[in-house]
């Protein structure tokens, strides 16, 4: 989610009640959720593969095998 879309303001907010907000907000928390959770799951995957190629012991300059 682009950052310049966080903060815009709706202009229904006021119009459409207290349900529609929750929902919004709730539904907003479960998006970003899933976006951390996807960015770390590519992030344990790409240091899994890194340590299988051996790219993390010549880059930390560790013994290898």
């Amino acid at each position: 989610m682009p950052l310049a879309l966080l903060h815009r303001r709706d202009s229904w907010w006021d119009v459409e009640g207290s349900a529609a907000r929750r929902h919004r907000r709730r539904r907003r928390l479960i998006t970003m959720t899933a976006f951390v959770a996807s960015l770390a799951a590519v992030t344990g995957a790409t240091y899994a593969w890194a340590i299988q190629l051996g790219f993390t012991s010549f880059a930390l300059h560790l013994p290898v095998g």
